[in-house]
């Protein structure tokens, strides 16, 4: 699935690099304006009313490597929350998963298992980052530099920047999108190569039947897969949204 260049790898990295980082490639200042209007074209088209998602999940339990598989819903408010709940065996909760920019929940009913934290404060045995940026952030941070294949006039890569995370994004013809998130979690020297992976593929900015995203956790050997079966033609029920130990309710 890798379609990136040695040149974006290192610019992901540099970060955290012993050595000094990399020369950004030379870009024109035509190239560079180009770029510019066609990121922020793509962010307008982020949807900006809320949503739901019939999704399929793969999760690879690391210790075993056993595929746990199932369906489900994820209801998205755009920048404000989202709540995914995941089906198992006999229509059971297998997963809940609630998520905002400044707290969430990670509950696993079969193991009477509920996780809550803030966002100020990392996490890293929960993938909680994925949702916040696959959902509700897919497209932010600051543009540092874009990579222009060669011969290849009509693709591209964004580089962006985005806190600890280095996002890259690349265009492909017919409206194809990959787009691959790092994310630091460590300063220390020790662990400073410690990083999440998502890659995130559609046709199209907006979500759409066939979307895929595959989270990695490096530390750990978790990998989740989303693929999107289809979108909902009915709003969420608000209360979706509300933290599910106040008074939110499933989907």
């Amino acid at each position: 699935m890798s379609r990136f260049f040695a040149a974006i790898a290192l610019v992901a990295l540099a970060g955290c690099a012993k050595e000094p980082p990399p020369r950004l490639p030379i870009v024109s200042q035509a190239d560079w304006t180009r770029a510019r209007e066609d990121l922020k074209k793509m962010r307008s088209e982020v949807p900006s009313e809320p949503y739901v998602e019939l999704i399929r999940v793969a999760l690879r339990e690391p210790r075993t490597g056993k595929i746990i598989e199932g369906r489900g819903a994820v209801a998205v408010d755009p920048r404000r929350a989202v709540r995914l709940v995941l089906l198992g065996p006999g229509g059971r909760t297998a997963l809940d998963v609630w998520v905002t920019h400044d707290a969430w929940r990670f509950a696993v009913p079969a193991l009477d298992l509920i996780r809550r934290g803030e966002s100020d404060k990392p996490v890293y045995d929960v993938p909680v980052g994925f949702f916040r940026w696959w959902f509700l952030e897919p497209l932010d941070g600051r543009l540092l530099s874009i990579v222009l294949p060669e011969n290849r006039h009509d693709e591209r890569v964004f580089v962006l920047r985005d806190g600890n995370a280095t996002v890259t994004l690349q265009h492909l013809p017919r409206r194809h999108y990959v787009a691959v998130r790092r994310e630091v979690f460590s300063t220390e020297p020790s662990r400073d190569m410690e990083v999440d992976r998502l890659e995130w593929i559609a046709r199209r900015v907006q979500p759409g039947p066939g979307d895929r995203a595959v989270y990695t956790q490096r530390s750990t050997g978790l990998q989740i897969e989303i693929e999107v079966e289809a979108l909902s033609q009915e709003s969420p029920d608000p209360a979706a949204f509300i933290d599910p130990d106040a008074r939110g309710v499933a989907l």
